[in-house]
């Protein structure tokens, strides 16, 4: 057998389930390497907090108001300090962090009689 027979051959030892799999790895591979190159250029924005009522329930010493802390952000928000207010009653409460496009949620107690609407703020937060 001559070396043009044998390069023959051996072309013909590649089968079509090798070539349809080098082919997916190189597909991965640039979408892997153009997914990395989009993190690396996009400049993250900043936490952006909202803050909203999801229900009102009593409790044995007034009503308890559980709230979701939203962030639209990429960045978390660490030290997070939210503040309900019904009348003259105030009440707050302190969240670790807000991780980036995610939420979490808090109680605040108010202990007036009847059933409350407060007025929610988020009064600031930190880096992390």
């Amino acid at each position: 057998m001559t070396d043009k027979e044998k390069q023959k051959a051996g072309k013909k030892d590649v089968s079509r389930l090798q070539c349809a799999c080098a082919l997916i790895g190189l597909l991965i591979t640039l979408f892997a390497a153009g997914v990395l190159a989009r993190a690396a250029f996009l400049v993250p924005s900043p936490a952006a907090l909202t803050i909203r009522s999801e229900a009102v329930r009593p409790s044995s010493g007034g009503w308890v108001v559980d709230v979701v802390v939203a962030n639209q952000g990429d960045l978390a928000a660490a030290a997070v300090d939210i503040e309900g207010q019904v009348g003259g009653e105030r009440s707050g409460a302190s969240l670790d962090y807000v991780p980036g496009r995610g939420e979490k949620k808090a109680s605040l107690v108010f202990s007036q009689a009847d059933k409350p609407e407060p007025a929610l703020r988020v009064l600031g937060w930190s880096e992390p």
